[in-house]
């Protein structure tokens, strides 16, 4: 096998996909979230208000992208299950228009799922731990290929923001899920610029970075950059920013983890693979504890 993530596409590209408004229970108007973000140095940004879908086309700038896209949640009766679902050129007539589900709730979550990929978007789990659901809860759960790992604002409200463990739950399983960092903003305070993915595409455009979404061909970060993530026959490399640990995340073998000496930094660091894992990945940690994840490589 031979994969290295910098050959898929010509660039780089830094995006939040998870953001909300005063169209739903935000605190700055879509033009000023979006101008937030561009300053920041984002290329891109996904609106994605509840229950409301966006395709704010006015706000594109030449260098700067706004993702068409919606929230979506499930009646607490059933547990609190939220979902975002990211939509390309053919949302441009469901701007502005409630998301509401019918009143059979008979398949619990799942409906919210099947209900969201009928509008033909690319769907992510949010938040499973600050939703307070086990992984029991939506194990079952079919038909979203992102999950959220990072959760930046929930992280900032109170501490449930990481779901790493729900991720590697699926992995195990065999379910091909890309993990993504986000901020779920509702201010441009606290609760933005911490959790963002950087997708490996030829092009800023709805499509292109909807298609590198799909393949998994991105990573996400709190903090450090992710230069190079490689696989060649059974040596997995990854390259980054200094960092005081390089974690290679492997099942069902044990993995590995590297770490700087006291003082020192590392940027890179190389796995062996032994020959039963049926994925890997890695983590590349901060000396703040700042995290980015790669998505896995998988061999079975």
């Amino acid at each position: 096998m031979e994969f290295a993530l910098s050959s898929v596409g010509k660039q780089w590209w830094k995006g939040n996909l998870h953001s909300h408004t005063t169209v739903s229970d935000g605190r700055a108007d879509p033009a000023a979230m979006a101008e937030h973000y561009r300053n920041a140095g984002w290329d891109f940004l996904a609106i994605t208000d509840h229950r409301r879908f966006g395709y704010h086309e006015d706000l594109h700038k030449d260098n700067f992208l706004i993702l068409p896209g919606i929230e979506g949640d499930m009646d607490p009766e059933v547990g609190t299950h939220h979902l975002v679902a990211l939509g390309d050129a053919s949302w441009k007539d469901k701007h502005g228009q409630a998301f509401t589900l019918s009143a059979a709730k008979a398949n619990g979550a799942q409906h919210l799922v099947d209900a969201l990929n009928a509008e033909q978007g690319l769907t992510m789990y949010c938040h499973p731990v600050w939703s307070r659901r086990e992984f029991a809860d939506i194990e079952e759960l079919q038909g979203f290929s992102l999950f959220e790992i990072y959760n930046h604002g929930c992280e900032h409200e109170n501490r449930t923001g990481l779901a790493v463990l729900y991720w590697d739950s699926f992995l195990r399983r065999g379910r091909r899920l890309w993990g993504t960092a986000v901020d779920d903003s509702h201010s441009m305070e606290g609760d933005s610029l911490g959790g963002w993915v950087m997708v490996r595409s030829d092009h800023l455009t709805t499509a292109s970075i909807l298609a590198a979404l799909r393949q998994g061909h991105f990573y996400s970060s709190s903090g450090p950059e992710i230069l190079e993530w490689a696989v060649k026959d059974d040596e997995l490399s990854v390259q980054c920013s200094p960092v005081r640990s390089i974690h290679f995340v492997a099942y069902e073998g044990r993995g590995r983890s590297f770490h700087a000496e006291p003082g020192q930094r590392i940027t890179e660091a190389v796995y062996r693979r032994r020959g039963s894992e049926t994925f890997v990945r890695a983590e590349c940690v901060d000396s703040k504890g700042r995290t980015a994840w790669t998505n896995p490589i998988f061999f079975a």
